[in-house]
């Protein structure tokens, strides 16, 4: 993943993204707060390498060079900020069928509120394009059962890994010990096979998530591409153990918070080494 791309407009530029994908993103960039942030995420997802946001104005008018882009992407994504689905229209009424839709109101964000956009809102929205959660039902569900969702026969093998670390905390930096130490291995693994993956044409992705205190169950938990650590790695198990450090995050006496038993032995954080071998099951590489 390159954090330092510079957003250009589809109708102006090429459209080679990361991981051989071309993508074009089209935001319905309405007057509202979720049409905005519909925006912003496309941005945000521009300057990750994911695709290049295009002019929907432009595709409304269907001019000769945004249909040049769409001939040459491989993949179109609508970024809708309500079920009315407006840029999803201009696309369909432009002759394009939608690879992906994402609808921000979906994602439990509010529509009105004022135009004051938070980070996290925004966050989501790119972390959901990213894992396809706009995409037909049985193309995800190829997709969480280990197909890439091209048809191509490829074993599982995809374009992107999305690695999502799941915890409890005050915020993003304070959480609890066994997941401090399950972060750091996540980040540590993410950082040593991005260069390897990203040379043969996959990205890398890593989204942090602070989970409310009242979730503890799900705390201290990794996904790849929307899939659990626990379902790639055959044999693994789910637990909880008390959790000192959770109990003064929460609030909660006796608190507990997960843990994996795996060959026989019992982790409280998770060991980098089956972090490494998820990573590579989710891509069907192992």
């Amino acid at each position: 993943m390159t954090e330092q791309n510079i957003p250009r407009c589809a109708c102006e530029s090429g459209i080679e993204m990361e991981g051989g994908t071309k993508r074009i993103i089209f935001a319905c960039a309405g007057a509202s707060k979720a049409g905005q942030i519909s925006n912003e995420a496309a941005v945000q997802l521009t300057k990750e390498g994911y695709g290049n946001i295009a002019c929907t104005a432009s595709l409304a008018v269907s001019t000769p060079s945004i249909k040049k882009k769409v001939e040459a992407a491989d993949e179109v994504i609508v970024i809708d900020g309500c079920p009315v689905g407006c840029a999803r229209q201009i696309a369909e009424r432009a002759g394009v069928a939608p690879d992906q839709e994402i609808v921000v109101t979906d994602l439990g964000i509010e529509k009105g509120g004022g135009l004051d956009l938070s980070e996290e809102d925004v966050e989501t929205v790119v972390s959901a394009t990213w894992e396809g959660k706009g995409r037909a039902e049985e193309e995800n569900e190829h997709r969480r059962s280990g197909g890439c969702g091209c048809g191509c026969g490829c074993g599982g093998s995809t374009d992107t890994l999305v690695v999502e670390w799941r915890h409890i905390g005050r915020d993003i930096e304070n959480t609890c010990e066994r997941c401090d130490e399950t972060g750091k291995a996540v980040r540590d693994v993410v950082d040593q096979i991005r260069a390897v993956l990203e040379d043969v044409g996959i990205t890398v992705r890593f989204v942090e998530n602070v989970l409310p205190s009242d979730t503890i169950a799900e705390s201290n938990s990794i996904l790849f591409n929307g899939v659990r650590l626990e379902s790639l790695v055959e044999g693994m198990e789910v637990t909880s153990t008390p959790c000192t450090s959770s109990a003064c995050i929460t609030g909660q006496d006796g608190a507990e918070c997960r843990a994996i038993e795996y060959n026989g032995e019992r982790y409280d954080s998770i060991p980098p080494e089956l972090i490494a071998r998820a990573a590579l099951r989710a891509l069907g590489l192992e």
